[in-house]
């Protein structure tokens, strides 16, 4: 059931992937980067809203949601939604009494893509802890298509990167619709379980918190001190790897994690870490040899994927980032399972609060010192101490396997792949689409290659398998 899933997953992340790529490839030819440091600054606002009001629902869901099937949390999550927008409304608004500067279009999308993503959001977090991959693919694939179709008809408007703001909530919206339509069975409110989804994600709020202006800080912080061209070009840069490695790790996560959830609560623990081995194996698997393609075919990447006035910043900038968000894909898709499982929010909210003071003190330092070069390094630093710190704190909340036999086929794999990519860039000229597609397959088919002989993920033989069974059917046995 897990290949099964995973496969049904990956499509779901690597389809809307691929359309965030080409979105990418249009809206940095068609929007200058100051328009599109617009929607960058106007997204991270969501971000943080989001993880004010609406990230304590989520992680509830997907915690308890996933324990059994026999439960049903979705009428009390609607209520605890509708709620949490209302105290929303009431208290956005009040960013104007400490700055008045701040531009009320800007503000009121930012919101409108706060609530509409997050409504999204928690109800994919149903579809995946209730095993549904197929519903949560349909929705994941028609919202990405709809926000892509009307961010483009809103630049053909002139409206520019609050355009792209209107068209992402707008295609959440369609994925909600979706969503509802659906799903007709019988929806009611339990005062019980609000209880426990408040007691459990009320304190993750502060996580919550932490890793949204984490994650957005940066730019801001960028746009503040090296202007809105600077932060459209980090913020592209910081996209890459996000749309890349973070789709097919969530993936990853969207197969695993119920299934470790489930054989908790039905205290197994021999199940429980023989699923997590597999859920760190999978995860790796799938996440190094992008990583890999991203940072040593950098300068393939930018040159085809990204408009002009963006490649050469995005082309420096990659390979840090890229090793930057392998550290943060390890932390939040693996080793921060241990504080869900051992249910320690405040250990999750304590670990993300300090990578979270890290990030900003860095980032001021480095950006005032370094430009957009000490943006990237100060986010690898606070990648590598954050998943230092996690680990630290894993071993008192619920311990995660690391099984070395598992993951050495992976690296070796990885490695690889390495030699094959820089063996072809010194045999390519030019930085367009045919360098990055020769670049490509040399690296994939030498990862591809290597982990089949290894039988990394026990590839060689699900292969072999589904290979005898090919045969068994073609000759009628």
């Amino acid at each position: 059931m897990l290949n099964r899933h995973f496969s049904i997953y990956l499509v779901a992340y690597i389809l809307p992937a691929a359309v965030g790529f080409f979105a990418v490839t249009a809206y940095t030819r068609l929007l200058t980067p100051a328009e599109y440091g617009v929607y960058v600054v106007g997204i991270s606002l969501a971000g943080i809203l989001g993880a004010i009001f609406f990230a304590w629902i989520k992680l509830s869901v997907s915690r308890y949601q996933a324990m059994s099937a026999e439960v049903d949390f979705r009428g009390t999550a609607m209520v605890a939604f509708g709620l949490t927008v209302a105290v929303l409304c009431a208290t956005t608004p009040l960013v104007f009494l400490f700055r008045s500067d701040v531009s009320v279009e800007l503000l009121l999308a930012s919101m409108f893509v706060a609530i509409m993503a997050n409504a999204v959001d928690v109800g994919q977090e149903f579809e995946r802890a209730k095993l549904r991959p197929y519903r949560f693919a349909a929705i994941s694939i028609v919202r990405s298509v709809s926000s892509v179709g009307f961010g483009l008809f809103g630049i053909w408007l002139g409206w520019g990167g609050m355009g792209l703001l209107a068209a992402f909530g707008l295609g959440s919206l369609a994925g909600i619709i979706l969503n509802l339509v659906g799903d007709r069975t019988r929806i009611a409110f339990q005062r019980s379980q609000f209880m426990q989804l408040a007691r459990y994600g009320l304190p993750l709020t502060l996580a919550g918190l932490s890793v949204a202006l984490y994650s957005t800080c940066d730019r801001l912080i960028v746009a503040y001190l090296l202007g809105k061209d600077a932060a459209g070009i980090f913020g592209v840069a910081a996209d890459l790897p996000r749309q890349f490695m973070v789709m097919i790790a969530s993936s990853v996560a969207a197969a695993t994690v119920p299934l470790v959830f489930r054989s908790l609560s039905e205290k197994n623990n021999e199940t429980t870490r023989e699923r997590l081995s597999e859920s760190l194996e999978l995860l790796l698997v799938v996440v190094a040899p992008v990583a890999i393609w991203l940072a040593l075919a950098a300068d393939q990447v930018a040159g085809t994927l990204v408009g002009v006035d963006f490649r050469a910043g995005v082309s420096a900038l990659l390979p840090t980032l890229v090793l930057a968000r392998f550290f943060g894909i390890a932390n939040q898709f693996y080793v921060q399972i241990s504080f869900q499982l051992a249910e320690r929010p405040f250990m999750l909210a304590a670990q993300s609060f300090l990578t979270l003071v890290v990030s900003v003190a860095l980032m001021f330092v480095l950006v005032a010192g370094y430009g957009l070069n000490g943006a990237a390094l100060a986010t690898l630093a606070t990648e590598a101490i954050g998943f230092v710190v996690a680990v630290m704190l894993m071993h008192r909340a619920h311990p995660v396997p690391f099984d070395v036999n598992r993951l050495a086929g992976v690296a070796a794999s990885a490695a690889a792949m390495a030699a094959a990519i820089l063996i072809a860039r010194s045999q390519v000229d030019g930085t367009g689409l045919v360098a990055l597609i020769i670049v490509s397959l040399a690296g994939g088919f030498a990862y591809a290659a290597a982990a089949w002989l290894l039988n990394v993920a026990n590839v060689r033989t699900l292969s072999l398998r589904l290979l005898r069974t090919f045969n068994r059917k073609a000759l009628g046995v």
